[in-house]
């Protein structure tokens, strides 16, 4: 299968569904490290749903709502690049292979697996 680029911007802000269709959280930023002319992505980082959660976390950043007791801190996951099913860009899905396991399931013995030929990373277009 031919391995296509997707642009890191087009996945900002998309909702991430288990595999079940059920909503686990936005894509909000991810670990990259750079490969050339290219980006490859190690883990992307899911925050919360809806706006409210994403504000008492904003506000949990600022001194002064901290020292009122106001905000949470953020509740982000990082998850590896290669749990996130996109096939799909605009509807990204955690692979059943990756959160049974804990250990991604779709790696082979030599830390491949088999798409890119990377080791375990994913290439993002610029």
């Amino acid at each position: 299968m031919a391995q296509r680029a997707v642009r890191f911007e087009d996945l900002l802000g998309q909702t991430v569904r288990n595999q079940y269709g059920r909503a686990i959280g936005c894509i909000e930023d991810a670990r990259i490290e750079p490969d050339g002319d290219d980006y490859l992505v190690k883990e992307f980082l899911i925050g919360p749903l809806g706006r409210l959660p994403r504000l008492l976390a904003f506000m949990g950043q600022l001194p002064t709502f901290r020292a009122l007791g106001l905000g949470r801190k953020s509740r982000v996951r990082a998850i590896p690049w290669h749990w996130i099913d996109l096939s799909d860009p605009e509807r990204p899905v955690l692979s059943a292979e990756g959160g049974k396991d804990g250990k991604g399931g779709k790696e082979g013995k030599d830390g491949k697996d088999g798409k890119d030929g990377k080791d375990g990373e994913k290439a993002l277009e610029r």
